[in-house]
């Protein structure tokens, strides 16, 4: 396989993984902002839990074992909206920050891939250099 060949498939691997890559870095801003959303919605709506507040006339045994299942409500809906939400969000920044770190390794190879390409246009007399070069960039996509 000549170099030209070689330069034409690396270019098509660093292509076809960087388009995954934003592809799921796409998805994850989409999930990322929905569960916002969702947490968002969440909290204008746990208000309501504790309401109506109870009249005078709710006494007794059932009133205080309502309002202790309401507050019980109140407490696990709280710690899913502002904690489980949260953890979910920092999950999804953390598979971010990876992939984005995986692009800028692609990026590094793109260059490295143009420049291989610079070399291959000079012929012969950069034949070594540019063998050098597509061998770091396959190291690099491995």
């Amino acid at each position: 396989m000549g170099y030209a060949e070689m330069l034409s498939q690396i270019y098509g691997t660093i292509s076809s993984r960087s388009a995954d890559i934003n592809e799921k870095i796409e998805r994850l801003r989409q999930a990322k902002r929905k569960i916002e959303q969702e947490q968002n919605t969440s909290l204008g709506e746990i208000k309501k839990i504790k309401q109506p507040e109870l009249a005078n006339s709710w006494k007794g045994e059932r009133a205080i074992s309502f309002n202790e299942s309401r507050l019980e409500a109140f407490k696990v809906i709280n710690e899913i909206i502002n904690d489980d939400y949260d953890d979910y969000k920092q999950e999804i920044s953390l598979k971010m920050g990876l992939l984005t770190a995986e692009k800028g390794v692609l990026d590094m190879a793109s260059g490295l891939a143009n420049e291989a390409s610079n070399l291959l246009s000079k012929g012969e007399e950069a034949l070594e250099e540019l063998s050098n070069k597509i061998n770091e960039i396959k190291r690099r996509l491995a």
